[in-house]
């Protein structure tokens, strides 16, 4: 009776389930060190209260008020650790991965296809890695997915003028979650009035405006004016730029090869979309190229993490031909490409997990700040730029040392001959000095830092790891 009832594609669905549920959680539970925009955000909320979080945020972060919301209260719930304020990403990437599922049964009626797109996203790096960091990018994906699966499910709905008010609170709820829910919702809002001449729509989108208006007033009109965001972000602007493109390319699908491939994918789903379903045809190319708009207008940037909402959209789009194939050449040249694509990427993941090569550590301070507390028996320890960062951080959680800061370089090119001169003013005595790559540390400032060591003091213990560095020092 049992293998009677055995659903064969009920399991695979089932095993794929399973197979993004572990990953995540592998990611997840590995507890990596905070990164220094986890950190930066985190300072953010221990510093505030929930209404203040309302107003631009400090450190050069700007993430959505409902992110923050949540975070502070789990944090302030559950308690002072990495697993704590990355609870919420984590829990968004396995409901994305459900409602994701859900969205394929939307769009396609092929199993395999459904259970390629399922796959696809359920081994997508970004996804993984997003899924176990404090940044609001999962969330991101999450609320693209929910938004795509209400507009699919709208299309069929008829509403009265209430229920379209009414429907604004649901998207006022996508917007003050995730910034790019605008672009979402205005390729939808687009979208619809194009293939339904129904203006009645719009009534969904007075409560999100009232709102949106208020928030851009005493928050996102800052971060938009802010010189160092623009000109941190200027290369996700400049949408001419065929750089931009591959290195998008290159983020969204990193374990996959052949840009030429993706974009035979791509403009076929969207001819196929044309075809066969003009509303998500309108809904997704909307979608795509309000993104593109809001970069050329310096009002949302077109670059790697930023576009990860994306990710599920772009996959619609170049797994929508496999859905409609015929016995004919063109059918036969798409799924030869799609094999080709998706196949090499599954390989290249495969292979890279297996050897243990699929990392989701940035910096990895944390090791070296436990060392510190645990030996510490009065030293001193010099932070150098970035790390102070990580100290700042990681000290209401360790028993650390008093801190001397390092002097910020003037010019970063010049960065070692601060650093010098710190060094060359710091009294006899044992002292911890902390380097955190990727932080405004370069290699060349450690190489000066031995060099100085040897000439000027004793190194008592050394500890190396993939993006930080410690030394204990006794100067003489």
């Amino acid at each position: 009776m049992i293998l009677k009832n055995f659903n064969v594609r009920n399991f695979i669905f089932i095993l794929i389930f399973l197979l993004a549920i572990y990953l995540r959680l592998d990611a997840y539970l590995i507890n990596n060190s905070f990164f220094t925009d986890e950190i930066l955000l985190a300072q953010n909320i221990f510093e505030r209260n929930y209404t203040a979080l309302f107003l631009p945020l400090n450190y050069f972060q700007s993430t959505p008020y409902l992110f923050l919301v949540i975070s502070k209260f789990i944090s302030s719930t559950l308690g002072i650790n990495e697993l704590c304020f990355r609870w919420f990403p984590f829990i968004s990437s396995l409901i994305s991965v459900f409602l994701f599922y859900m969205l394929l049964k939307e769009y396609f009626k092929n199993f395999w296809v459904k259970a390629l797109g399922l796959f696809t996203f359920a081994i997508s790096y970004q996804l993984l890695f997003y899924s176990q960091a404090f940044k609001q990018y999962s969330s991101d994906v999450l609320v693209s997915i929910i938004i795509l699966f209400a507009a699919s499910k709208l299309e069929n709905i008829k509403l009265s003028s209430l229920q379209y008010f009414l429907l604004g609170f649901f998207w006022l709820i996508c917007v003050m979650l995730s910034f790019p829910a605008y672009i979402m919702l205005a390729g939808f809002c687009v979208a619809w009035i194009i293939t339904k001449k129904n203006l009645r729509m719009l009534l969904s989108f007075i409560v999100p405006f009232i709102f949106s208006l208020f928030y851009y007033v005493l928050n996102l009109s800052k971060v938009s004016a802010s010189a160092y965001l623009s000109e941190y972000w200027q290369r996700g602007f400049d949408i001419f730029s065929p750089e931009i493109y591959k290195l998008n390319f290159e983020f969204l699908f990193q374990y996959y090869s052949f840009p030429l491939l993706f974009l035979i994918l791509l403009v076929a789903g969207f001819c196929y979309l044309y075809k066969y379903k003009r509303f998500y045809f309108w809904n997704l190319l909307l979608i795509t190229a309000i993104t593109l708009i809001a970069a050329f207008f310096k009002i949302y940037p077109f670059e790697r993490r930023l576009c990860l909402f994306l990710l599920p959209v772009l996959m619609l789009i170049i797994i929508y031909p496999l859905d409609n194939l015929k016995d004919n050449i063109k059918s036969k040249i798409l799924l030869f490409a799609a094999l080709i694509f998706f196949g090499f990427g599954y390989f290249n993941f495969a292979k890279e997990y297996v050897r243990g090569n699929v990392s989701y550590l940035r910096q990895d301070v944390k090791p070296l700040l436990g060392i510190i507390s645990s030996k510490n028996e009065g030293e001193k320890i010099y932070l150098y730029y970035g790390s102070l960062t990580a100290y700042s951080y990681y000290s209401k959680i360790y028993p650390l040392p008093a801190a001397i800061s390092a002097a910020y370089p003037t010019d970063e090119k010049l960065s070692e001959k601060f650093m010098i001169s710190d060094f060359n003013g710091l009294p006899a005595g044992i002292y911890y000095i902390l380097f955190v790559k990727g932080s405004w540390t370069f290699e060349k400032d450690i190489e000066a830092a031995k060099k100085w060591f040897n000439q000027n003091a004793e190194v008592l213990d050394e500890y190396s790891l993939k993006s930080a560095s410690l030394f204990k020092i006794k100067i003489k």
